[in-house]
């Protein structure tokens, strides 16, 4: 199991991704996968509880559908921002367990990262 706070998870999500496409042999893998599905499921439950907080603190038409811009953004009413704000914050600080095993960094060796991405990645390796 690897506990890790939500927003390393969305943060992590582009860089697990690519760790996807690699290829490895099939232990390896199927760890990998495993940690994407994992990853993927709590994401889409993080996203579904954001997406409810955008509801309760978003600007709407009188018809009480939220308005957006034109690129699908949402107005977060001015002076419930700071609500909206701690909500969110707290939710991504919030600590989940992902049902997978971390990944041994002996078994990354053989591929490049940029630091970046291994800072994103640190939550799911483990060192020898």
């Amino acid at each position: 199991m690897i506990n890790v706070a939500i927003v390393d998870l969305v943060n992590s999500v582009d860089t697990l991704q690519k760790l996807s496409q690699a290829e490895f042999k099939a232990k390896l893998a199927w760890q990998i996968a495993r940690l994407l599905k994992a990853a993927q499921t709590e994401i889409q439950s993080y996203n579904e509880t954001r997406m409810n907080l955008i509801r309760k603190y978003g600007t709407k038409n009188e018809n009480g559908e939220l308005i957006t811009d034109e690129k699908g953004n949402c107005q977060i009413i001015p002076e419930s921002a700071n609500d909206f704000s701690n909500e969110l914050n707290e939710l991504l600080r919030t600590k989940v367990e992902i049902n997978a095993s971390p990944i041994n960094i002996k078994l990354l060796e053989d591929l490049d990262f940029t630091p970046s991405e291994m800072a994103l990645l640190e939550p799911f390796i483990e060192e020898e």
